[in-house]
């Protein structure tokens, strides 16, 4: 019975997505439709995805010991862990593990479960892995400082002090969700922990569970009659693939879906004139920035770097294209995080970049190759400095295509696009933009923009990166990050950050409760619908 009143819905909504839009349509009551490009949405794996949009589903079939609310999104608060202890020495965390919480298989939660999936995660290795192994833990470690000492008490020790927050904020990232260890059991293939199953399937305690995942198609989830919270008021989630930004808006605008995802700046715009539709900016904690290569001696002579944060239009971009995908800052620490500052001291002027062309010794301009991605907005940005610079003498050579595997080898000239993090936290949008311990080609430390961009960090930045991410006193954390944030404005980086990267929503005003999450852990089970 439940399998063909799913099939009715299904083919009700695939019928009224393909209706002209001046038929109106009305998603049910009870039920949660998205739009969204499932292009890389490759499994569900938790301890292996590191993208959006899975990253949302994974919210809501998972959960984790610790949660951040999105208004509150540097304050860690009990999930999983009703409470915890933190040892005198700082490095022996102890969690008590919520009782009565069930998986979807019917099978109890405990703290084997919760010791299990951490383990898992550092053992798998895999991206998301980084969440834990930056702080000490390996395959080869972390079965003895991670442990169940009982069915509900989690020890968590890490080899050396860090601050509190960040192995908290860790343990509230996607990566660390808890997985059901008696159900994977059986599931195990060549060693993979069930990696191959949970590609579609779940195995998870959240809100929702997995009905149906069809690759570039839909997702279907249903609420969960037994989750610990209570059950959902939304009883199924649809996500449906919509890769075009136009065909995501008539839908929207039609009633055949109630949030729109990843549209463009033109669509965005005219949804927000409509009156129908609420434009949710969540910031995220990653930037625009334009890459300088510092092998090139050209490109690393300081003027020259100083000279590229007076072509670009900040202002200009700002009221334009960046309008729904950006906010202004052109210092390292994202804005609502310790030691960030007002300061953008840049704007566009061009007389500004001659002069210091001219005293860097190139008072006719050079040329450069320029890379980067041909999407919106990050092709337009391009576009706009190409033009800045053609009038300070640069000839740039724009070049729109995947280079980002240039980057990574240091094989190129400029290179624009966009990063992002997911843990609240200075540390680590630092870690990437303003710490290089090897600049050595062989080092090959791709995950870090700084060495990507060959830039040998000034050691007292470094120093500072380190030492505040080991200070336990938060005032004084922060005192060093406001240190760091200045003197990297100073440095004039090869790294120039412009715009604090937002996500961008469209939600139906019908729809209460969908709030985008900084960290991609947007909820559905806080979702109702009025009127």
């Amino acid at each position: 019975m439940l399998r063909r009143q799913f099939m009715t819905i299904a083919s009700a909504l695939a019928i009224a997505a393909a209706m002209p839009v001046a038929a109106t349509a009305e998603t049910p009551k009870d039920q949660l439709v998205i739009a969204v490009n499932m292009s890389s949405m490759r499994g569900l794996d938790p301890h292996e995805l590191n993208q959006l949009e899975s990253a949302e589903v994974v919210a809501n079939l998972y959960e984790r010991m610790i949660t951040l609310a999105a208004d509150k999104i540097t304050e860690p608060q009990p999930g999983l862990a009703e409470s915890w202890t933190i040892s005198e020495d700082g490095k022996t965390f102890t969690f008590k593990i919520r009782q009565g919480v069930t998986f979807h298989s019917g099978n109890p939660l405990t703290a084997k479960d919760v010791a299990w999936s951490l383990q898992r995660l550092v053992k798998l290795g895999l991206a998301p892995s980084t969440d834990l192994r930056q702080w000490g833990f390996s395959a080869e470690n972390v079965d003895s400082l991670i442990r169940a000492t009982d069915d509900q008490t989690v020890v968590v020790e890490t080899p050396e002090v860090w601050n509190s927050n960040l192995i908290l904020l860790s343990l509230a990232s996607f990566s660390t969700s808890i997985l059901d260890s008696a159900f994977l059991a059986d599931k195990n293939k060549d060693g993979d922990f069930g990696r191959e199953f949970l590609q579609t399937a779940d195995a998870g305690s959240g809100p929702y569970s997995l009905r149906t995942w069809r690759a570039n198609e839909m997702l279907i989830a249903e609420a969960f009659a037994g989750y610990w919270q209570g059950e959902p008021a939304m009883r199924r989630v649809l996500m449906r693939h919509l890769p075009e930004s136009s065909a995501q808006r008539l839908q929207l605008e039609a009633g055949d879906m109630d949030v729109a995802t990843r549209l463009s700046s033109t669509d965005l715009a005219a949804l927000d004139a409509s009156g129908d539709v609420t434009i949710q900016k969540t910031p995220g904690f990653g930037f625009y920035y334009v890459a300088l290569n510092q092998k090139d001696e050209i490109l690393s002579n300081p003027k020259v770097r100083e000279a590229f944060r007076y072509l670009i239009d900040y202002d200009g971009l700002s009221a334009t294209v960046m309008k729904y995908y950006g906010i202004k800052q052109q210092s390292i620490i994202p804005a609502g995080l310790p030691g960030a500052i007002e300061d953008n001291p840049y704007k566009l002027d061009i007389e500004k970049a001659k002069q210091l062309l001219t005293e860097a010794g190139y008072p006719d301009g050079f040329s450069k190759v320029y890379y980067a991605t041909p999407v919106t907005p990050e092709y337009e940005v391009a576009q706009a400095l190409q033009a800045n610079a053609a009038k300070a003498g640069i000839k740039l050579d724009l070049q729109g295509g995947d280079y980002i595997g240039k980057f990574r080898e240091r094989a190129f000239e400029i290179f624009s696009a966009r990063s992002g993090e997911r843990l609240p936290d200075p540390h680590a949008v630092l870690a990437s933009y303003a710490t290089n311990a090897n600049n050595a080609d062989e080092a090959k430390l791709t995950g870090l923009l700084a060495w990507r961009s060959a830039w040998d960090v000034p050691k007292d930045i470094q120093d500072m990166v380190q030492a505040a991410a080991h200070e336990t006193d938060q005032a004084k954390r922060t005192e060093i990050y406001t240190k760091i944030n200045r003197a990297y404005l100073e440095a004039s980086s090869p790294l120039i950050t412009s715009f604090q990267r937002t996500d961008a929503k469209a939600v139906r005003n019908a729809v209460k409760g969908y709030q985008g999450h900084s960290t991609w852990l947007t909820r559905w089970d806080t979702v109702t619908k009025g009127e």
